[in-house]
């Protein structure tokens, strides 16, 4: 295998690992956002606020591959 093609492979995260901790990273995305609605009335405003922002993360953490993909794609220049 060439040196070029390992470095796309990088990139690409087909295996059950990642899909299985993509899952994981969006249910608790959608697990923690339902907890801050839950509690917003109740808890103080900085639980709250935690909840969301810890929820946003999360979601973040479940596009961490499209993420990766668009930023070598930004540092390579584009599609070439």
């Amino acid at each position: 295998m060439s040196k070029r093609n390992r470095k796309e492979d990088r990139y690409s995260h087909n295996t059950l690992g990642a899909l299985i901790s993509t899952m994981v990273f969006l249910g608790m995305a959608v697990w923690l956002f339902l907890e801050a609605l839950s509690v917003a009335e109740l808890a103080p405003p900085l639980q709250v606020g935690g909840l969301f922002f810890s929820s946003f993360l999360c979601f973040l953490g479940a596009l961490r591959l499209v993420i990766a993909k668009a930023w070598y794609q930004h540092r390579k220049g584009g599609d070439r």
